[in-house]
Parts: structure tokens; sequence; C-alpha cells
């Protein structure tokens, strides 16, 4: 004689099969997410280091954050092929080529 499923296992079987399927896929994209960049921190004209960001945009506030000299007036570059110059990003966001 067959015993039959009830139709709650059969539910909670596939969820958790499902939820298996979607962590897998979330660490899959995250394993493959963006890389991170090099930046080069400047203070006016004078090279302070560098700093390692996922972001562009987080170039100057990587810097400040990471270097005391910068004082908050740092400026965070990274190379970009668009360009022959290097792109800068400034405290307030300000992006201009070094």
């Amino acid at each position: 004689m067959r015993k039959e499923v009830p139709y709650k296992r059969i539910v909670t079987m596939a969820s958790r099969v499902l939820f298996s399927i979607l962590v897998l896929l979330g660490l899959w994209g995250w394993a493959f997410a963006d890389d991170d960049m090099p930046v080069t921190c400047y203070k006016g004209s004078s090279r302070i280091g560098t700093a390692t960001v996922f972001d562009w945009r987080t170039a100057a506030a990587a810097c400040n954050s990471l270097y005391y000299d910068c004082r908050g007036i740092c400026s965070g570059c990274f190379r970009d092929n668009d360009y022959f110059e290097d792109v800068c990003v400034d405290v307030n966001g300000n992006e201009y080529l070094r």
C-alpha cells in the first residue's frame, strides 16, 4: 500500500528548495560583482597615498577617512580608460580631470 504525501510537506519542501536556489543565486551574483578599484589620494597637488573603493563616487570620502593628513580636503583620483588623464572626485562629489 502506497502512503500519500501530505500537501503541507510538499509546500514546505518546495519552499526550502526555492529558498536554497535564491541564496545560491545571491552568492553567485555577489561573487561576480564589480571589482574594487585603486584610487590615488591627493591633497592639492601632493600625493598622499592610495585607497581602494568599490564605487568611484566614494573616492574622496575613502581618502579623507583613511589619511589624517587630508583633514577633509583630499580628492580621490582613478584611471578611466575613456580619458588620457585621471578622473578625480572632490569631497563635494564634483568630478574633474587631473
